[in-house]
């Protein structure tokens, strides 16, 4: 159904992507009357707003505003201080493609290390047949531990397929969970003793004050030496310093990152030329267009009807996620 072009738009949608414009014409398709920005003409009429990483205060322009829905996983760029009032919903996409997408990352990072590829990788780019980079002794799944930080939608999921890969899987998150086949830590009391126990250590939790810069020096130097670290979270959770400064000494052995302080990531980073990083442009894990329409416009329709936001979508804006 098309938007009603007579009508004056009440969604804002703002985001830098390169794929807004089609966006904008899947929610018009949905019944949805859309606007960017610049071409708002009456701003108390939004009444819904869609954005990924909106620049500080274009939301509160929105003085009708009903909820705002970020075009992601995360909701922290919109969480920021002075983005959205405090009685505005503050809503994300959940799509089970996108967490199947990031533990499919996270399994080749972790299969990289363990399997040392990066060393074959060398070795084919010399024309070196070298049977010494493992001694011919592979090291099984059962032999390697994970440690997964945060245990919602991604990093369920990823814990759960590197469980049934029969890798030996914890997790640690701000609250006590449990789960089956995955051993599972909690609050600050209990971050040493998870992250000590993990051979690799991946980052999925969500971007809070709490979380922001928590994998540093410290936290690095708990790691048993020459473990892995992937981080396919947020660049604020890793202080790149410090982990440059561990894969200089070996107490880091590898690092597959998707995620930057700074994005895109600087040409002169050293992250890009060094021998035992691995990275990818923030692509682990993209949002399939069609899927966050669907619940871009679910939502919409429920929130203008009078029913509020669909709970699945609703993050709760005291934890931060």
């Amino acid at each position: 159904m098309a938007a009603d072009a007579r009508a004056s738009p009440d969604v804002l949608l703002y985001t830098e992507w390169a794929s807004k414009d089609r966006y904008k014409q899947l929610l018009e398709e949905r019944g949805l009357n859309v606007v960017y920005p610049g071409d708002v003409a009456d701003w108390e009429a939004i009444r819904f707003a869609v954005a990924w990483k909106p620049p500080p205060g274009l939301l509160t322009q929105c003085r009708n505003l009903e909820a705002a829905m970020s075009l992601g996983a995360g909701v922290d760029h919109i969480l920021q201080p002075g983005q959205v009032p405090d009685r505005v919903p503050v809503l994300r996409i959940v799509d089970p493609r996108m967490a199947e997408r990031m533990a499919t990352w996270v399994v080749w990072g972790v299969i990289n290390w363990q399997r040392r590829f990066e060393a074959y990788l060398e070795a084919q780019r010399a024309a070196r047949w070298d049977l010494g980079i493992e001694g011919r002794t592979n090291r099984d799944n059962c032999d390697v531990s994970v440690g997964v930080m945060g245990f919602g939608v991604m990093g369920r999921a990823t814990a759960e397929a590197l469980a049934a890969l029969g890798y030996k899987v914890s997790a640690w998150s701000r609250t006590a969970r449990q789960h089956g086949a995955v051993r599972c830590f909690h609050g600050s009391g209990q971050l040493r003793e998870f992250v000590s126990g993990a051979d690799v250590l991946v980052c999925l939790l969500p971007l809070t004050d709490d979380t922001r810069g928590i994998v540093d020096a410290r936290l690095l130097s708990w790691l048993p030496r020459g473990g892995a670290v992937i981080n396919g979270a947020r660049g604020a959770h890793l202080v790149e310093a410090d982990l440059l400064a561990a894969l200089d000494s070996e107490q880091v052995g590898f690092a597959l990152l998707d995620v930057f302080a700074t994005e895109p990531l600087p040409a002169d980073s050293p992250l890009w030329s060094h021998p035992r990083v691995r990275l990818t442009p923030h692509v682990a894990s993209m949002t399939t267009l069609e899927g966050a329409a669907d619940q871009i416009a679910a939502n919409y329709h429920s929130v203008v009807a009078g029913r509020g936001p669909l709970p699945v979508n609703l993050i709760d804006r005291t934890a931060g996620y």
